[in-house]
């Protein structure tokens, strides 16, 4: 506490004290020297806790709570104050109660006070300064002389008023000011450390503490307001004189155990402190439960207290104790990770065929989730088989086989890097653990490998698509590609008419084939090439790239680029980097069918003013139509996009000319170099590029640059999928689909008719 300031000014009002004394019939109760509480109704005994707080006593109206006082007169000296009405010992002449006010004087300076003014209800209480300062122990013993009240009462009303929550600011501050000035020192924290829950465990011994639940103040780096829950049990080293206790501490907001320095609590005849002692020892979160676990045997009692310790010594210690039960319960993980910028996948399997489990939680530091009422379930015959000894369930033509698990979490992007567990609690209401080591990588990355431990059937069914895959992609927040290191190979001139910019994934080497065609094409003579990729892969190739490009004589910039998960992320970061206004998209898979092709899309491009997205027809190798335009077809009360010619033969095309579609394809076109960024770039939803690509011509039509066919210009798509690649491209076809539908199905009749 910090040292009493004597207010000065007030010691030129005691030379007329004769006009505050009390009148024939009054009795202040006062000391031989004269100091007490004035029953006048219009002056106050006074008390300094530090330079911004007075207490101050007297009668008056039977007013309380949060109010507000005038200083000196000055409205604009407006405090706040907290006021406690205490029940009166014998009446006096007025027959008004004592009160005490706590007033806060951070608008003026201490010393200068003379006057206090309490508003309530509309009404003004002028009271003066006239006994003190006294020192709180002499405050609060004069105060019980006139009221019926013991101190520790007394002190009780107003800490019960400072923490009610409708105090002024800054009234735990107080309540711990009173409590610690009146408070006596009765043991020490010894052990001490913060759960990942955000609560606190303490141990030590005291002579006063109760067991069960009580009302603290933690004082620390600041003061918080907490519940102690704590067991008592036997501590020889003190001589009968104290107990040890072990407890729990819980509070509103998370509690750093390393920052405690004191508890302050109410006894049974006092407020008492215990100390954290200087040789404390401070436990890690995981080493808590085993402590508590080592004293459950001597603490005694039962009731609430003990019920908590019991629970937390069952928390997480770090071990997995799911094939310690002795229920047929087991766990296994096959596939965990965090996402980056939040989410984490798990794939694995619960058996659990009694039916013991009531719910299961992902824990990560304070962060906890349920799983089990959102997961996706899936057979799994080899977990049946391989447990079929440990319960009869298990066994037999009727055994139960659905024991595989899928989710998907929404999480904070820092997940990844805390100790995470699931928690399987059991309807008994006992928890078992099972720790996760989860892996970091982009969503796009960590989804494949997800899928690549599913059985296939399992990845396409519906039930697994619609609850988690489509949720996963819709929710996923991924981060934008970034243009990193730029290198110009050749003459690449600053500014010119148009520039090819091509996408590139990470198979670089085989895109690079591409390049000898643009280069030997003579409509392309003295156009640049920008090539954008991932900047690991694409460094790896820059040596040959230099080689073919010195070899044919082309200008070539390379992008290396980062967050680029597939080619249309490399064609957004390479547009950002081209050396020119017009820009020509090209996926590094396509190959032109002839010479000569970009002559048209650019005729084209320009008779629309430079504002729009001009497009080719993409075949397949043999000759059928991959891409030729896409409209809003209207049937009945629904609305879709489809392509028309999708798997036509090349010659159904044969008269067809430049018209204006719903939405053209990325794969190759060209555009205005602005037009991408100002629609907010490529949405990050999808794992494939087609419907990603289609999403980016709509958000470009409804900016009012439209897509324009150019069927006469055509490109070929070779087809790079077997075997298993076959079904991942599927999968992504089912999902993008499912996406792109989520996206853009409420707004596509706003767009019917309008190409």
């Amino acid at each position: 506490m910090e040292p009493v300031v004597p207010l000065e000014g007030v010691q030129k009002l005691r030379a007329g004290a004769d006009h505050f004394a009390a009148r024939p019939g009054e009795s202040d109760g006062r000391r031989r020297d004269g100091v007490g509480v004035p029953l006048d109704g219009r002056s106050v005994l006074f008390s300094t806790l530090d330079r911004e707080t007075l207490l101050v006593a007297g009668v008056g109206d039977a007013f309380a709570g949060n109010l507000q006082v005038i200083l000196n007169d000055d409205p604009k000296t407006a405090a706040p104050c907290t006021l406690v009405t205490l029940p009166l010992r014998k009446p006096a002449s007025a027959n008004k109660p004592p009160f005490i006010a706590v007033l806060s004087l951070r608008q003026m300076r201490g010393e200068t006070l003379e006057r206090v003014t309490i508003r309530s209800h509309g009404h003004s209480y002028p009271y003066v300064l006239k006994h003190g300062p006294v020192d709180l122990a002499a405050f609060l013993n004069l105060v019980s002389e006139v009221s019926k009240q013991p101190e520790t009462e007394i002190v009780d009303s107003l800490v019960d008023a400072l923490l009610s929550g409708k105090s002024a600011a800054g009234g735990t501050e107080i309540a711990a000011k009173v409590v610690r000035s009146i408070a006596r020192q009765d043991g020490f924290i010894e052990v001490l450390g913060s759960f990942d829950q955000g609560d606190a465990y303490v141990q030590g011994w005291a002579k006063g503490l109760p067991a069960g639940s009580c009302r603290v103040l933690v004082l620390g780096d600041g003061l918080t307001v907490a519940e102690l829950t704590s067991g008592l049990f036997e501590r020889k080293d003190t001589g009968g004189k104290a107990f040890g206790f072990s407890g729990l501490l819980t509070a509103q907001t998370r509690l750093n155990a390393h920052a405690i320095r004191s508890l302050v609590f109410r006894g049974r005849s006092n407020w008492s402190t215990v100390d954290v002692h200087e040789k404390r020892s401070l436990l890690e979160a995981h080493g808590i439960p085993g402590q508590i676990r080592s004293l459950l045997p001597r603490l005694s009692g039962s009731g609430d207290g003990k019920r908590k310790l019991v629970a937390a010594a069952h928390r997480f210690d770090g071990r997995e104790t799911v094939s310690e039960l002795d229920v047929p319960v087991r766990i296994g993980i096959d596939f965990c990770a965090a996402v980056d910028r939040g989410g984490v996948m798990l794939s694995g399997w619960l058996l659990d065929p009694e039916d013991r489990v009531e719910a299961v939680f992902f824990q990560s530091a304070d962060r906890s989730f349920r799983i089990d009422e959102t997961w996706t379930s899936q057979p799994r015959p080899d977990v049946t088989s391989a447990f079929e000894d440990l319960s009869p369930f298990l066994r037999g033509p009727s055994a139960h086989h659905r024991h595989g698990f899928l989710a998907f979490l929404t999480c904070e992007p820092d997940v990844g890097t805390r100790a995470s567990y699931l928690e399987i609690v059991l309807k008994n209401g006992h928890p078992a653990y099972a720790p996760l080591a989860l892996g970091t990588a982009p969503l796009r990355t960590a989804f494949r490998r997800l899928v690549a431990s599913l059985d296939p059937v399992t990845a396409l069914s519906s039930n697994v698509v619609e609850r988690q895959f489509v949720p996963m992609l819709c929710e996923a927040v991924r981060t934008e590609p970034v243009v990193g290191e730029v290198i110009d190979i050749g003459q690449v001139p600053p500014d010119t008419s148009k520039a090819v910019v091509i996408g590139l994934d990470d198979d670089v080497e085989k895109a690079l084939v591409l390049l000898p065609l643009l280069a030997l094409d003579p409509f392309l003579r003295g156009v640049p090439l920008v090539l954008s990729g991932p900047a690991a892969a694409l460094a790896e190739q820059l040596e040959e790239v230099k080689r073919l490009a010195g070899f044919y004589g082309v200008a070539v910039r390379a992008v290396l680029a980062t967050n680029v998960e597939d080619k249309l992320d490399a064609v957004e970061a390479g547009i950002a980097a081209a050396p020119s206004e017009t820009i020509v998209c090209l996926n590094s898979s396509l190959v032109p069918r002839s010479a000569g092709w970009l002559e048209p899309l650019i005729s084209a491009f320009q008779a629309r003013d430079g504002q729009c997205l001009a497009a080719p027809t993409i075949l397949y190798e043999d000759d059928t139509i991959r891409w030729a335009g896409s409209w809003i077809d209207e049937e009945g009360s629904e609305t879709a996009l489809k392509q028309h010619y999708l798997g036509y033969p090349r010659r159904t095309l044969h008269g067809a000319a430049v018209c204006e579609v719903t939405a053209a394809t990325f794969d190759c076109c060209v555009l205005p170099k602005s037009a991408l960024e100002a629609a907010g770039g490529f949405t990050r939803r999808y794992l494939g590029t087609d419907e990603k690509g289609i999403d980016a011509a709509l958000k470009l039509r409804a900016s009012g640059v439209p897509s324009i066919w150019v069927p006469q210009v055509e490109m070929v798509h070779p087809e790079d999928s077997f075997g298993g690649e076959r079904n991942w491209q599927k999968l992504v076809s089912v999902i993008d689909r499912k996406v792109f539908d989520r996206n853009w199905s409420a707004a596509l009749p706003k767009l019917a008719g309008a190409c």
